[in-house]
């Protein structure tokens, strides 16, 4: 069971969402390769929005590899293991430098990140 929720008071459009939280739930695996994904209806009518922009997402999910649609079984996430790793590594990537330029902003130097982010692992 897909387990998504949209923010509607979002300034991050409805379809930016859901495209995210599907590529989320596959990089972590909670939708696994060869998983069959919820028709197109089915999880617009869960999510109330709207069947286009569903059909929208899983185009896009199609185009860009991460899942498959085939005449009549509908849609499953595919398989492509290095695809998924770089993706990951592009999103930690860009996350780690939103939180560079926030805390060079707050006046942190390198040495200074470094060993709070070094004090932050050994804790967690």
């Amino acid at each position: 069971m897909i387990r998504i929720s949209i923010d509607e008071s979002s300034a991050v459009p409805l379809y930016q969402q859901l495209k995210q939280a599907i590529i989320i739930d596959i990089l972590s695996e909670k939708f696994k390769s060869g998983d069959k994904m919820p028709s197109i209806r089915s999880l617009a009518k869960i999510l109330k929005i709207n069947p286009n922009t569903v059909a929208k997402v899983y185009y896009t999910l199609e185009d860009e590899g991460f899942i498959e649609g085939k005449m009549g079984s509908g849609y499953t996430v595919k398989e492509s293991k290095g695809k998924l790793n770089k993706f990951k590594i592009g999103l930690i990537r860009d996350e780690i430098k939103k939180l560079l330029e926030a805390a060079f902003k707050l006046g942190f130097k390198k040495d200074e990140l470094l060993d709070l982010i070094g004090r932050t692992i050994e804790n967690e």
